[in-house]
């Protein structure tokens, strides 16, 4: 098995850099969709966004997607009271971003699985 090169790698970590800046500004703005005073919303852009980058780039996205979405969770909901409360804060973060990755990943999965990507209307004939 060969190493890819160094472009190779930029590359990827620039494609990874750019859905995880994409899911983290998507997500700022579907925070705007929440009811008060929680940060629940029943409309989450950036799960598309996600999706998105999944079947076009691939799944080496997962994790930008699993970092957008930790930062997006540390942003509105770090507690910084104590040693204690700080770690649970990043725990939930951090599975809350496995779990958005997780969900991508199965998504792209099921849509090429089932549906086939690309799909016929994607194509211009």
């Amino acid at each position: 098995m060969t190493k890819p090169s160094s472009s190779v790698l930029l590359k990827r970590l620039a494609e990874m850099a750019a859905i995880a800046i994409a899911y983290f500004a998507a997500g700022r703005l579907g925070l705007l969709l929440a009811i008060p005073p929680g940060y629940a919303t029943a409309v989450w852009p950036p799960s598309g966004l996600a999706l998105a980058g999944a079947l076009i780039l691939g799944y080496r996205v997962w994790p930008g997607i699993a970092l957008g979405a930790a930062l997006i969770n540390i942003g509105n909901g770090f507690d910084a009271g104590s040693a204690t409360a700080a770690l649970k804060s990043l725990a939930l973060a951090g599975g809350v971003g496995a779990g958005a990755a997780l969900e991508t990943i199965v998504g792209a999965w099921l849509i090429r699985r089932f549906v086939g990507y690309p799909a016929g209307l994607v194509q211009g004939r």
